[in-house]
This record gives structure tokens, C-alpha cells and sequence, in this order.
């Protein structure tokens, strides 16, 4: 009867201890499990923020392009209109030189055909004159 209170006893223990450390390791588990659980919640919500902050540098990089772009754009579109200019400049310039020359050309024109009909001119006086004095003197001889 001893032994077998004995064994009663030391079994009862012994299960009183087996169930305290089931329910020791049962509250392990459920702390490792809250503990896993805030962990992801918290994983989240920094992938989450981080995610966030990559989207708005991204739109940031993404509007700073766009604004780098115009203005380039501008730059280029205003470099045209001025190279443009510069050439309707040299144009109007080389037509003006073009006129001014071609003036010119008309004016010496004017003056080499003014001068042949004045040589022309004494040619023939002079051709008469001589003819003149061609005849005087066959008149004078016979």
C-alpha cells in the first residue's frame, strides 16, 4: 500500500510536472508566434513605407526628366529659331550683295557701250577727216 501511494504520489507529481511543462512550452510556442507575427506585421509595414518612398523618388526622378527634357527642348527649339534667323539674315544679305552687284555689272555695261560709240564716233570723224585731206591733196596734185 506504501509503494503503490508511493508510486500514486511520484505519478502524480510527475504528471503535475509533465503538464507544467507542456503548458510552459504551449506559452513558449504562443510567444514565438506573436513574436513571428509582429515581426511579419512590422516587415510589412517597413516594405510598405519603403515601397512608398521608392514610388515618390521615383516620381520625383521621374518630373525632374520630364523638366530637364523641356527645358532642353526649349534650348533646342530656341537655338533653331535663332540659327534660322541667322540664315534669313545671311540670305537677305547675299541677295542685297547679289542686287548691288548686278548694278554695278549694268552700270560698267552702260559705260563700256557709252565708251565704244564715243570711239565709234571719233573713228569716223577721224577716218572722214583723213579721207578729206585724202582728196585735197589728189585735187592738189592733179
Amino acid at each position: 500500500n506504501r509503494t503503490q501511494e508511493a508510486v500514486a504520489t511520484a505519478g502524480a507529481s510527475l504528471g503535475g510536472d509533465i503538464a507544467s511543462a507542456k503548458n510552459h512550452l504551449l506559452a513558449e510556442h504562443n510567444a514565438t508566434q506573436a513574436a513571428v507575427a509582429a515581426a511579419h506585421a512590422d516587415a510589412a509595414e517597413g516594405l510598405s513605407a519603403a515601397k512608398s518612398d521608392l514610388l515618390a523618388e521615383h516620381n520625383r526622378t521621374q518630373e525632374a526628366v520630364a523638366t530637364a527634357g523641356a527645358s532642353l527642348g526649349g534650348d533646342i527649339a530656341s537655338a533653331k529659331n535663332h540659327l534660322l534667323a541667322e540664315h534669313n539674315a545671311t540670305q537677305a544679305a547675299v541677295a542685297a550683295a547679289k542686287s548691288d552687284l548686278m548694278a554695278l555689272y549694268d552700270e560698267s555695261q552702260a559705260v563700256v557701250a557709252t565708251a565704244g560709240a564715243s570711239l565709234g564716233e571719233n573713228l569716223a570723224s577721224a577716218k572722214n577727216l583723213l579721207l578729206a585731206e585724202h582728196n585735197a591733196t589728189q585735187a592738189a596734185v592733179a
